[in-house]
């Protein structure tokens, strides 16, 4: 009785067994109760048809050879007993022996383990002064019968009750919970094929099942997001591992091979020592902007941001203020709506995108030529666009898609860098639903354009 199908059908066989329990008891003593008060009035008139002829025979001394009693008595099935006083006058039927004194009105009693009903009344002949009683017998035995045959009856009727709701819920059951058993049968091939993406049916079936689907494709939903979590945390740790050795190997080398050679040389000039010295500043210094770039990549590959509303544009104007802060000898500015651009995201990524766009253009924009950071609101139903322009050399068609991969660096030698900036702009972006290209700049040099989604 371990499964649904068990418990529902003992469920409603218990319940429905008190049920029949119940009425059956009532049923019982119902006709019971009907078959002795019919028995009383049986009794009862019996007595006073008998009344008369009873006088008569005290008043007229019959023999006991009259059958008037007898005719009376054998149409009721009773023996009857005239008394007058503890003297026994009449006796006729078939009384019961041993029964005890006689008492007035009903009275049930045992003799020769037989069972009786009787009325005793006494006569209201003014002649006989009360003395004389009629006392009208009869027995049980057909009435308890007829019970126990009901009763026999009942339980028969109950049992076979019983049996054909329990057949009829068994296999009501099987179809009831037919749907349940589909759903099941689901759950289990997708746990078998560890499928997160596969979902229920949450369209058919009863109410009670349908909602069961729904929580349980909410659950399968959500697992597919903690296991799509847990994979790019993964996904990430092996990207950085792999990326941090390839390429802080250089650097790493590069920093051993001079400290290794001012230790086997003492004797060098201060002006050589200073110059490998400096070299090695300069390749710790790109082995700290690695690291803080890897570093960056593998939190924003790891982790969903969170989901908040901003604006863009007082966003866009603190990070133009920074960027010409940092890089005073370059113009920096800034054409943004008088009004501000609401978008939904998170406010360390986005900032980030603005200032690696500028950093990215400052560097590579060639230094005196502007920088210049361009707003639009959104229009008929898209989201805001961004336009970062500088006056450079531009990127070449074949590499605009590839510039946005890490550690790619297109003017290495004259500009150098981690090769990460970008991929964290490309990626940041991404996370936001939106895109990011790069395309020719009417200031000529490169122009880098990013789509958001709209807030709503």
């Amino acid at each position: 009785m371990r499964s649904l199908r068990g418990r529902l059908t003992l469920g409603v066989t218990v319940v429905l067994g008190v049920v029949l329990l119940v009425a059956g008891v009532l049923t019982s003593r119902y006709v019971e109760r009907t078959d002795r008060e019919a028995l009383d009035d049986r009794l009862q008139r019996t007595a006073e048809l008998s009344a008369a002829t009873a006088v008569a025979a005290i008043e007229e001394e019959l023999p006991d050879s009259d059958r008037r009693l007898d005719a009376v008595l054998d149409a009721t099935g009773s023996s009857l007993r005239l008394m007058l006083g503890d003297a026994v006058l009449l006796e006729t039927g078939d009384p019961p022996a041993g029964r005890p004194p006689p008492g007035q009105g009903l009275h049930t009693f045992t003799a020769g383990g037989r069972r009786y009903r009787s009325l005793t009344t006494t006569l209201r002949a003014e002649e006989l002064g009360g003395l004389a009683a009629l006392e009208v017998t009869t027995g049980l035995t057909a009435l308890e019968e007829r019970q126990a045959e009901l009763n026999t009856q009942l339980l028969i009727l109950g049992l076979l009750t019983l049996l054909v709701a329990a057949t009829g819920t068994w296999l009501a059951a099987r179809l009831v919970l037919r749907p349940l058993e589909r759903l099941r049968r689901l759950a289990s091939s997708i746990a078998g094929a560890a499928d997160l993406d596969r979902r229920v049916p949450d369209h058919d079936g009863p109410a009670e099942l349908r909602s069961l689907a729904v929580s349980f494709n909410a659950m399968l939903a959500r697992l597919g997001r903690s296991s799509a979590d847990r994979e790019r945390a993964l996904a990430a740790t092996r990207r950085f591992a792999a990326d941090a050795g390839h390429e802080l190997r250089t650097p790493l080398t590069s920093v051993l091979a001079t400290l290794s050679s001012l230790r086997r040389h003492p004797e060098l000039d201060d002006q050589r020592r200073a110059a490998m010295l400096d070299d090695a500043l300069t390749e710790h210094r790109r082995l700290v902007v690695l690291v803080d770039g890897l570093q960056a990549m593998a939190r924003g590959d790891a982790s969903t941001a969170p989901d908040g509303e901003m604006d863009l544009a007082e966003l866009a104007g603190a990070a133009v203020e920074a960027a010409a802060a940092r890089h005073p000898g370059c113009e920096v500015t800034a054409a943004l709506p008088p009004g501000p651009v609401r978008v939904r995201g998170w406010e360390p990524g986005l900032r980030l995108v603005l200032d690696n766009l500028l950093e990215n253009a400052a560097r590579h924009g060639g230094g005196r030529p502007p920088v210049r950071l361009t707003l639009e609101p959104p229009a008929d139903g898209d989201g805001p666009v961004l336009h970062v322009d500088d006056g450079g050399p531009g990127v070449p068609a074949g590499d605009r898609e590839r510039v946005f991969e890490p550690f790619v660096r297109l003017q290495a030698a004259q500009h150098p860098g981690s090769g990460l900036g970008l991929a964290l702009v490309a990626q940041q972006v991404r996370h936001h639903g939106g895109t990011v290209t790069a395309g020719d700049s009417p200031l000529g040099g490169a122009r880098f354009t990013v789509r958001l989604p709209p807030a709503g």
